[in-house]
């Protein structure tokens, strides 16, 4: 995945500003203006989208805003294109834990176990770090359950 700074510096420097802009107004709690510099950032990466370094990151901010409201919907459809983005990259467990979280939150448990699984290969225990317990919690009782059913 190409760093977008290394095609055009000022456009980069111009998103990454924004993404902070939009960062500063998550933590404050103002939503509805993160979300529009997130979007902001967004309409600012040149096709194909998915190409680029950024475009996780900016997913990424978009989904956290969406499961603070506890709109999984939409965080899912940003977790996905999160992941699109790093589909390539092993190390991106994140992204897998995030589309996992909204299937949980959704209530479409055997998905989120699918999703927590591969996160789960990639990382171990590490991938869900600085994510709710709950989920590891979640994948680790249905994978022991597998365990004894198998034995």
């Amino acid at each position: 995945m190409p760093n977008l700074e290394d095609y055009n510096q000022p456009l980069s420097d111009q998103i990454v500003a924004i993404v902070e802009q939009g960062n500063r107004s998550h933590e404050d709690h103002k939503w509805d203006q993160a979300l529009d510099k997130y979007t902001e950032a967004w309409e600012l990466l040149p096709e194909p989208i998915a190409h680029w370094d950024l475009t996780e990151w900016i997913a990424s901010c978009k989904v956290s805003i969406y499961m603070d409201r506890q709109d999984y919907q939409q965080a899912h459809k940003w977790a996905l294109l999160a992941l699109e983005a790093v589909k390539d990259n092993p190390r991106h467990t994140s992204a897998r834990i995030n589309v996992g979280i909204t299937c949980y939150e959704t209530g479409d448990t055997s998905e989120a176990y699918t999703w927590f699984e591969q996160a789960y290969q990639l990382g171990g225990t590490r991938a869900f770090q600085g994510f709710d317990r709950k989920y590891l919690q979640f994948y680790t009782q249905i994978k022991q359950t597998e365990k004894e059913e198998t034995q």
